[in-house]
């Protein structure tokens, strides 16, 4: 049991780094917009900051494809240790930046390299962090494992919420807001520490040598679904946790502030429900409550934003809370779904490369394009017919069967 808690810390620890990371970027934005901008407005230094965000968009395929090689070549241990010593050198530089006052124009370059670094590194922890753990996992525990990995992301993003909302209320951000940086570079070299004692899992079989778009072309459609499911399950988050809080107050009377005060608390809930599903996935099976997911989804995307016309804010509530439940039954046991998709000797691979496409094609543009839908259409229910579109994908993924290839090399395993 020892051993198998030392494995799964191991694998968890690197996946909240991961979010924690993410998430203090964009929580810090406008803090550090003015320092790493100092000769631009501020709204244009705020944005320019934001435009960093989607950098992982250049890196994160790649980043998956090179940690996906290396976890099914050399193993998933190696992988992850290498990834979360990436992402610890880049966390660590990221805080330790000269601001525009020192260097330049050279300030903000620094950060988006250090961004696009972190991206590159990060590939190799979600996806592969999973495997790891669900790889030292009992068959039939799988779904619940699962959903608990899957709230230790939500977990990185409440540690990061937390920290800057507390060092803001004390007026610790302008001076002190590298230790932030520094204190997630600290977590990866403890979980580097971790990673070190773990041992690699029963199912790992070293990958033969092969070119990725042979991998590709016999893992197909398989392939293809983990990037639908992948991208449905980062749509959900990102239509409840980031679209709403600019969206809303566009089309009600509510506040920004009123609607940003009840994010932490549906976070909360977020992280509560996916070990509550989790538990359900082992009852009812995982496809049968990801399709529960995807399906309802799928009806009530638009009833669901056609409610947020001059909604109050009981109404936003409501509406918010539905988008999380769908999405947490989709999500919860989407990992160890996933993992009996694909073969161990090129898991790895084929799952980090599917997420990071699905996260990043699928996921990362939602916010812009539901706003552009919205000002195009006049519509409130505008985002709920990109949702829809995603909702139907994920179904589509959970019903498409296996080719050939696929099935016999699991039979085999």
């Amino acid at each position: 049991m020892l051993g198998f808690r030392c494995n799964c810390l191991a694998g968890v620890i690197g996946n909240l780094l991961e979010h924690y990371d993410s998430a203090l970027f964009g929580l810090l934005a406008p803090f550090i917009a003015p320092l790493f901008f100092a000769d631009h407005d501020p709204v244009i230094a705020l944005i320019l900051t934001y435009g960093m965000l989607p950098l992982g968009f250049l890196t994160r395929p790649l980043g998956s494809l090179f940690f996906g090689w290396i976890g099914d070549r050399y193993g998933r241990k190696e992988a992850l240790f290498c990834s979360l010593s990436g992402t610890a050198l880049a966390t660590v530089a990221m805080g330790s930046l000269p601001l525009y006052q020192e260097a330049g124009i050279w300030a903000p370059v620094l950060l988006a390299a250090g961004r696009m670094v972190q991206g590159f590194c990060a590939a190799g922890e979600s996806t592969g962090g999973a495997i790891f753990v669900l790889e030292h996992t009992e068959r039939e525990k799988q779904g619940w494992i699962s959903s608990l990995y899957d709230a230790s992301s939500i977990g990185g993003i409440l540690i990061a919420s937390a920290l800057v909302a507390a060092f803001s209320s004390q007026g610790w951000i302008e001076a002190y807001w590298r230790l932030l940086f520094w204190l997630g570079g600290g977590t990866a070299f403890f979980g580097m520490w971790i990673r070190l004692e773990a041992k690699e899992g029963a199912e790992f079989v070293r990958a033969p040598r092969m070119k990725s778009i042979q991998i590709f072309k016999e893992h197909r459609k398989a392939l293809g679904a983990i990037v639908l499911a992948s991208g449905f399950s980062y749509t959900t988050y990102s239509l409840a946790f980031t679209l709403m809080n600019g969206y809303v107050p566009l089309i009600t009377s509510l506040s920004k502030t009123e609607v940003m005060e009840i994010n932490t608390i549906l976070l909360v809930a977020d992280f509560a429900l996916l070990p509550l599903f989790g538990w359900l996935a082992n009852r009812w099976g995982k496809e049968r409550l990801m399709f529960f997911g995807a399906v309802c989804s799928a009806c009530g995307a638009i009833p669901l934003f056609s409610l947020l016309s001059s909604a109050t804010l009981a109404t936003v509530i409501f509406v918010r809370l539905a988008i999380i439940v769908f999405g947490v039954a989709f999500a919860a046991p989407y990992h160890a779904w996933a993992l009996e998709r694909v073969p161990a000797r090129h898991r790895y691979l084929i799952l980090s490369f599917g997420s990071a496409l699905g996260s990043q094609l699928i996921g990362m543009p939602t916010s812009a394009i539901c706003l552009w839908l919205y000002q195009t259409s006049g519509w409130s229910f505008a985002p709920g017919i990109y949702l829809m579109a995603a909702a139907l994908g994920a179904t589509y993924a959970l019903v498409r069967k296996s080719t050939g290839s696929d099935l016999q090399a699991l039979s085999n395993r």
